[in-house]
């Protein structure tokens, strides 16, 4: 019986160590990116169906955001 708890503790340790090794020799993400990860970017409301959409998509006319060009009334 105490065989087995020593061969399993032995085991153990062995597998703790390893996960430890890798863990450390991972390589690590550089903090630029982990900031570009975690910026989220400004939402806007179209006008006409009131969709919320990211701004870089949006179309901006007369000071109003709209999510498609179909959206744009004409005047």
């Amino acid at each position: 019986m105490w065989r087995l708890i020593f061969l399993g503790l032995i085991i153990w340790l062995a597998i703790y160590v390893f996960k430890r090794i890798a863990k450390e020799n991972r390589p690590q993400q550089s903090t630029a990116s982990q900031s570009a990860d975690t910026e989220a970017e400004n939402m806007v409301q179209c006008a006409t169906c009131s969709v919320h959409l990211p701004r870089s998509e949006a179309f901006l006319v007369d000071g109003s955001f709209y999510c498609s060009k179909a959206h744009i009334p004409n005047k």
